[in-house]
C-alpha cells in the first residue's frame, strides 16, 4: 500500500516505498550550504536508474539529484534531506530547489509509468510537508511549488529538461496523487489476482467509491483500467476476472484491508 513517508533524523526518506540510499552517502557530487526551500524540480535522465546511479557518483561529472525513479517506481536517495545538501542538478537552482530525476529509456516522450508517478508524489508531498512549500505547480523560479529544469532558463543551465515530451504535464496528476496521500487516502497498486469486486471487498468499501476516489485524485483511468471497465460492462470481460496488474487506485482512508 503506497501511504505518507517521513524523513529520518539522518535526512534519509523511509516508508512505505522501495527505496536505496546512495554509497557513499551522500554522493560525492554535492555541497552544502542550502537555505530554504522553494520546490522541487521535476527532471528527465535521457536514461534509466543504473545509468545514472553511476553517473551522479563519477566526480568527474559534477552532477547529482536528491532522488531518481526508475520506471517500477524504486527510488534511489543520493543526499539527505534537512541538512543543508545541495544537489548539482539545475545551477544557480541548487540552493532551493531540491531535485528529482526520473527514468525515461533514453526517450523523453516516455510518459513516466504509474509505478514511477505514485512514487513520484510521495517524494513529493513528503518534501512539501518537510519545507512547507504548497502542491502546486510552478512555472517559475519565483513561485513555491513543483517545476521544471527549463524554467530556469539559462541561470539554470539553458536545459530543456523534462521535455520536449509529455512528463511535464504529468506534475498535474502527481499533485493529485500526493494531495490524496497528504488526505491520508491511500494508493493501493493492483497485483493482477483480483477483480475491482474483490478488491473493493477486501478493503470494506464499494467499487464505484473505489472508481470515483480514482478518477478525482489521477485524471482519466489508465488505459488498462479503462479496458478492463468498459469490457466488464459491455460483457466481453467477466466481472470475476482479475484487473490487469500494476494499475494504481485510491482507496479511502478509513477502508481497510492490506
Amino acid at each position: 500500500m503506497t501511504g505518507k513517508l517521513e524523513i529520518a533524523h539522518d535526512g534519509r526518506v523511509t516508508g512505505p516505498i522501495a527505496i536505496t540510499y546512495n554509497d557513499p552517502f551522500p554522493t560525492v557530487n554535492g555541497a552544502q550550504g542550502s537555505g530554504d526551500m522553494m520546490g522541487v524540480i521535476m527532471h528527465t535522465m535521457v536514461g534509466n536508474l543504473p545509468g545514472t546511479v553511476t553517473l551522479f557518483n563519477d566526480p568527474a561529472r559534477e552532477a547529482s539529484a536528491h532522488f531518481g525513479i526508475a520506471q517500477d517506481g524504486s527510488v534511489h536517495q543520493f543526499g539527505p534531506i534537512g541538512k543543508g545538501w545541495i544537489a548539482w542538478a539545475q545551477v544557480k537552482g541548487n540552493k532551493a530547489w531540491y531535485s528529482i530525476e526520473h527514468a525515461d529509456d533514453g526517450n523523453t516522450q516516455n510518459k513516466l509509468t504509474n509505478a514511477q508517478l505514485t512514487a513520484s508524489a510521495q517524494i513529493v508531498e513528503v518534501l512539501s510537508r518537510f519545507a512547507g512549500f504548497p502542491l502546486r505547480i510552478s512555472d517559475s523560479t519565483t513561485v513555491k511549488g513543483y517545476g521544471t529544469h527549463v524554467m530556469g532558463g539559462q541561470d539554470w543551465g539553458g536545459h530543456t529538461c523534462p521535455g520536449p515530451g509529455p512528463r511535464a504535464d504529468q506534475r498535474h496528476e502527481i499533485l493529485r496523487v500526493a494531495k490524496s496521500i497528504r488526505a491520508g487516502d491511500a494508493t493501493v497498486v493492483t497485483d493482477g489476482t483480483q477483480s475491482l469486486a474483490a478488491f473493493a471487498a477486501q478493503r470494506g468499501a464499494v467499487p464505484s467509491i473505489i472508481l470515483r476516489m480514482t478518477a478525482h485524485h489521477r485524471g482519466l483511468f489508465p488505459g488498462e483500467l479503462a479496458t478492463y471497465i468498459n469490457g466488464v460492462f459491455s460483457g466481453t470481460i467477466s466481472p470475476q476476472a482479475a484487473m490487469p496488474k500494476g494499475i494504481p487506485l485510491q482507496v479511502p482512508a478509513a477502508a481497510g484491508g492490506n
